[in-house]
């Protein structure tokens, strides 16, 4: 195994407290239908793959957010698909995680509380953008881009719906 990748992944150590281990249920690998255009006359609806592991000696969650996936990129390219990664690191004094994710046009900075059974990430740049993690089951989970309108409402700019790659 290249050393990298070795240093880079790693087992469960305790750095993230039990009690706060929340991503813990989406580490492993997941298919997923990405859909959007809510808010336009262009619903669209595409494949993509989410990828999470425990790095860091045990400290912190990554991903890999891939839309299209690898799979469909060549038979159905998205001139706005992502080849993300974000890193996650649970914040002991805040009992919260910090997180950044970064793709080929952009870097955003969230922080994730947990709230009723959802993982809810604020855009530290933009407050009334969030990014929430639902439903989350051994084999499935819902997450969503929303953003809060002036009168407390959110409104959905997508969804995925992901299921466990088997």
């Amino acid at each position: 195994m290249d050393s990298f990748i070795e240093a880079l992944l790693s087992e469960k150590t305790g750095k993230i407290p039990d009690a706060y281990d929340w991503f813990a249920p989406l580490i492993g690998d997941w298919d997923f239908e990405y859909h959007d255009g809510y808010h336009t006359d262009a619903l669209r609806s595409v494949k993509g793959e989410w990828i999470f592991r425990r790095v860091w000696n045990g400290a912190g969650i990554e991903d890999l957010f891939i839309c299209p996936s690898r799979e469909t990129m060549k038979s159905d390219p998205q001139p706005d698909g992502e080849y993300g990664m974000a890193i996650r690191m649970f914040n002991a004094k805040e009992k919260c995680y910090d997180m950044t994710y970064t793709c080929e046009k952009y870097m955003t900075r969230l922080r994730f509380v947990q709230d009723g059974g959802k993982l809810i990430g604020t855009v530290l740049d933009d407050p009334f953008q969030k990014w929430i993690f639902s439903d989350i089951q051994a084999e499935t989970f819902h997450w969503q881009n929303v953003t809060v309108l002036e009168n407390g409402e959110w409104q959905v700019n997508s969804n995925v719906y992901a299921k466990r790659r088997k």
